[in-house]
């Protein structure tokens, strides 16, 4: 469809992977002979920006697996212009929303390491949508880490993964509330290292209204299984996000 081939490119410009890395064991002097601090590092999510070079929006579990977030842990968004070669990595400074209630974080971007990179906002809708309406998604299915460069104190420095970001298409299959908050229910499925990443409507520009979370358990022959993958509807967080001024469709 005319309007994927415009939605897609247009939405993934908006797009970060998620990079954290963790401490593992502190630099070490035994018998005078000096060991560097070791690090884990994983590309484990995805967001997207809603103010341009400066927030994005995430799911808060993927910051520590819906445990709260290590303070001793460093983010990185990386960003892919086009799906290309190249990536580029933004430092995560801050963490100005944390919600683990609803699974919803926004993290506080500075500058990119390399002068030129831009991260475009994506457009944001607080509208309630039908059962029905169209929909794409777009994460970062995570990557195996052949090289990671850190210097002595584990700042990000570059490294080696096969980066690129999967859209796929579906509709909204069913909605209803938990509580207070709007929850959405997609026949689209997602790949480890998506969720955060957006829900967004086929408008010119696509308007991202929900991102990717969860699935809801449902009973099996066999058990409990994985059941419709879901999302909180961004209207649960229209004061923060609106306080931040992001661009509403």
């Amino acid at each position: 469809m005319s309007d994927l081939i415009t939605a897609i490119p247009r939405l993934r410009e908006s797009v970060v992977a998620l990079l954290r890395i963790r401490p593992a064991r502190p630099a070490t002097v035994k018998k005078g002979k000096a060991k560097p601090a070791q690090f884990q590092a994983v590309i484990g999510g995805t967001g997207f920006c809603v103010v341009r070079d400066r927030f994005v929006v995430t799911a808060f579990h993927v910051l520590n697996g819906g445990q709260p977030r290590n303070p001793k842990d460093r983010f990185y968004a990386l960003v892919v212009p086009g799906n290309g070669d190249p990536f580029f990595h933004f430092p995560v400074n801050g963490f100005t929303l944390e919600r683990p209630e609803i699974d919803v974080a926004i993290l506080e971007l500075g500058p990119c390491a390399t002068a030129g990179i831009s991260l475009p906002a994506a457009a944001v809708s607080f509208t309630l949508q039908p059962d029905g309406t169209r929909v794409i998604t777009l994460g970062f299915p995570a990557p195996e880490i052949a090289g990671l460069g850190l210097d002595a104190e584990g700042a990000f420095l570059g490294g080696q993964f096969f980066l690129k970001s999967h859209a796929n298409e579906g509709i909204v299959s069913a909605q209803y509330a938990i509580g207070n908050v709007p929850v959405y229910e997609l026949n689209v499925g997602w790949h480890h290292g998506e969720s955060g990443g957006p829900i967004a409507t086929l408008a010119e520009p696509p308007a991202v209204f929900s991102l990717m979370q969860q699935y809801r358990n449902i009973q099996s022959p066999h058990g409990v299984v994985a059941g419709p993958h879901r999302g909180c509807g961004l209207l649960t967080i229209q004061k923060e996000l609106s306080d931040l001024g992001v661009l509403v469709e």
